[in-house]
């Protein structure tokens, strides 16, 4: 129930409601008297603004068939649909176009897509630190972010993971980041390519029994990196995140203390 709650508000939230009416901004301006008859020549669509938005539906259902979840195929849908609008608004007038643009900036700087930013059970890790870990408790999960901070993507992740690692933390299924791009040598060791042409940037490991067993984005047999996006509901899916908890939880360390939050936190700030 609170998942099905926190989903609502995700929603309804401004950035969203706002974000969809700039979407469709241009067509209510344009069809809906009196505005359309102080802004616009006519209040109706021309043939090639009816083609161009039939044409922008079939990239929407194309680029967004994959998309994780309703909040991730909206934002892309609103995307696209800006932008057509913006092309739109510039046809028009170019005062128009700039004006919407501007608004654009606006809602981007003053209402940025919400962000998980509560509670994270996340190790942070230096060099040779990750290896030793892996070797010393092999009862111990561990799903591991191998990530760089100059990286959009990685920035991008990071609250999707911290989200993760607060909902699925175990004493023997844990979370842990590692910065390749100060430790090249790690990611080397791990096949993660820390370079600023980097397609694997952030890539995520999981090891049992010390071992890695899945990581995405994956390299195909002919050496290529097979692009993935993350989201929250992508990562839990194509990891088995609920299945390995359970089997987890089912089997928990013995006499094994859990590190605490003041101590996670200890850790995170030496790093």
């Amino acid at each position: 129930m609170s998942k099905l709650i926190a989903e609502i508000k995700d929603v309804l939230s401004l950035h969203l409601v706002t974000n969809i009416l700039l979407a469709i901004s241009y067509y209510i301006l344009k069809v809906n008297r009196p505005i359309c008859e102080y802004l616009f020549d006519d209040c109706f669509l021309e043939l090639k603004e009816w083609e161009w938005l039939t044409f922008l539906g079939c990239i929407i259902v194309i680029k967004c068939r994959k998309q994780g979840t309703f909040l991730e195929y909206m934002s892309t849908a609103c995307m696209f649909a800006k932008f057509l609008n913006a092309v739109m608004m510039f046809k028009a007038s170019p005062i128009y176009g700039f004006v919407y643009v501007l608004i654009l900036i606006l809602h981007t700087v003053v209402l940025p897509r919400p962000v998980y930013q509560g509670p994270e059970y996340v190790t942070y890790f230096r060099g040779p630190h990750l290896q030793e870990e892996l070797e010393r408790d092999k009862r111990i999960t561990w799903i591991i972010t191998f990530y760089a901070a100059w990286s959009p993507q990685s920035v991008t992740f990071a609250p999707i993971f911290s989200e993760i690692s607060s909902q699925y933390h175990l004493d023997n299924l844990k979370f842990g980041k590692i910065d390749v791009s100060r430790y090249p040598d790690v990611g080397k060791k791990y096949n993660v390519d820390s370079g600023s042409w980097s397609k694997q940037l952030p890539t995520v490991i999981v090891f049992e029994n010390g071992k890695e067993t899945n990581r995405k984005p994956f390299i195909s047999p002919k050496g290529t990196v097979v692009r993935y996006k993350f989201s929250k509901d992508g990562v839990i899916s194509d990891f088995d995140l609920n299945n390995i908890y359970h089997r987890c939880k089912q089997n928990p360390l013995k006499g094994h203390k859990a590190k605490t939050d003041d101590e996670i936190a200890k850790e995170k700030k030496e790093n």
